[in-house]
């Protein structure tokens, strides 16, 4: 069963009762936020369940995930280099760990360049392309206006790349533009995006291999928690601030 909760809790939480109610043997869950209540249900019932892409409170799961606050970390650091010191963040739900993890690596390359950062210049939204392309208008307006834009998945970076083209600026020549995660091969003609990529695949293999063998009695005893690394991929949407 496939099923898709449009990072919304309520809808996740009845697609786990729906699962429950077919018996399944397992459950791989990226969570819509971090209370837990989708793995407690299903902890209650022994279903064995791996965590993707998220942070858990739940100590008694296994979870698989990017690391989201070194990406994050290693995109803003490169955009530090390239003489940027203006740069709006555009990020998920507050509630989600993988937005606040990618908030606090933005957070920690900022400081260690001396810099505290504009509170002004952190924007949470949701993780699609509608509300990339609102927290780009927010963003155009504040003055002096960013010359660096961090996009914290690749739905918020298309919608915040045609919130600049409609505003008639050109990346990377007015704005450079950051991106978290890459885009399917079949909505780019030519890799373009200066971006932070997860091991997607390997991740989703992974952790079913880690079901399958806890579906099997096989596997480790103690609960996995594996972060694997992230890729810093430098292409043409970063350059340096408009000027220089």
């Amino acid at each position: 069963m496939f099923c898709n909760t449009d990072e919304s809790p309520s809808e996740e939480i009845e697609w786990v009762r729906l699962a429950a109610e077919k018996q399944v043997d397992g459950v791989l869950l990226v969570p819509a936020c971090c209370s837990g209540d989708a793995v407690a249900f299903l902890l209650e019932r022994k279903t064995p369940v791996v965590v993707l892409d998220r942070r858990v409170s739940d100590p008694q799961v296994d979870s698989m995930r990017g690391d989201s606050e070194q990406g994050a970390y290693e995109l803003v650091r490169h955009a530090l280099q390239l003489g940027h010191r203006r740069i709006a963040v555009l990020s998920g739900p507050p509630g989600v760990s993988t937005a606040v993890d990618r908030v606090a690596g933005c957070r920690r390359a900022l400081a260690e360049a001396g810099l505290d950062g504009d509170a002004g210049l952190v924007l949470n939204g949701d993780f699609t392309q509608s509300s990339g392309y609102q927290m780009v208008q927010q963003v155009l307006v504040s003055l002096p206006r960013p010359t660096a834009i961090f996009a914290a998945n690749n739905f918020i970076t298309i919608g915040a790349y045609r919130a600049l083209r409609d505003a008639g600026l050109r990346v990377p020549d007015d704005v450079s533009l950051l991106a978290f995660d890459d885009l399917p091969d079949a909505l780019v003609m030519e890799p373009f995006l200066t971006l932070a990529a997860q091991p997607a695949y390997k991740m989703g293999q992974k952790a079913t291999e880690l079901l399958l063998a806890r579906l099997a009695g096989e596997g480790p005893a103690e609960p996995q928690v594996i972060v694997l690394p992230t890729r810093l991929i430098v292409r043409r949407s970063s350059g340096p601030p408009p000027g220089t």
